[in-house]
């Protein structure tokens, strides 16, 4: 069990790390410690801040697992958009961005709450499609229930291969300190690492690989 006096000088590192994020506006944002669980707890003016406010956490060295319990509270001088306006903004942005093909891409929202549904031809399509609708105002939550559909058919091991080689070519990554399986194109990784970058590395890695239809992140931080 760690020394209570750990856990206050790693709690008073998140809430500097938070305060130094101006994308956060952590005001609002109580943090509580658990061994190198992190646990944050209040509100923050929209959801792109709740997102940032779980960032900063993971980027304190020893934090393993961030427990985000943020609720999105607008400001009162918030001009709120109605569900339409925000399905209207969401499929614009999806039309105009040039790496998305959005024609299969149906946005849905109720009560400020975004449901993505439909077809995309690779993952991190599905990711970006995601990452489009949190960062529209107005929006508390996102859905992310699109389907993935790769143009061309690759075989699992292929797909392990590619990975695992690119892994190996990264000066980031150990490949040896990660196990990569894929079963009908979904990938999942497991194994220890050290950093929260690598973690994030290794799922990027995988993410950008042609033929994965999804990424099962098991890796732990220790």
């Amino acid at each position: 069990m760690m020394p209570p006096y750990i856990e206050e000088i790693k709690k008073q590192d998140i809430i500097d790390q938070l305060t130094w994020d101006d994308s956060v506006n952590a005001n609002d944002v109580h943090v509580t410690v658990i061994g190198n669980t992190v646990q944050l707890i209040g509100t923050v003016p929209n959801y792109t801040a709740k997102m940032a406010a779980e960032r900063a956490a993971y980027q304190v060295v020893g934090v393993n697992h961030v427990e985000n319990y943020l609720k999105v509270d607008f400001p009162p001088s918030f001009a709120m958009p109605g569900d339409e306006e925000i399905t209207s903004s969401i499929n614009h942005m999806l039309t105009w961005n040039s790496n998305i093909k959005s024609d299969d891409i149906m946005v849905k929202t109720n009560n400020r709450i975004v449901t993505l549904s439909g077809m995309v031809s690779s993952y991190w399509e599905k990711y970006l499609s995601g990452r489009i609708a949190v960062t529209t105002h107005g929006v508390i939550e996102v859905i992310n229930d699109l389907a993935v559909n790769p143009t061309r058919n690759i075989i699992d091991r292929d797909i392990e291969k590619d990975i695992t080689n690119t892994y190996r070519r990264s000066g980031l990554i150990d490949e040896h300190e990660i196990t990569v399986s894929v079963n009908n194109g979904i990938v999942r990784l497991s194994g220890v690492v050290s950093k929260r970058l690598i973690k994030q590395e290794a799922h990027d890695v995988a993410m950008y690989t042609a033929g994965v239809v999804d990424v099962i992140d098991e890796l732990t931080i220790g």
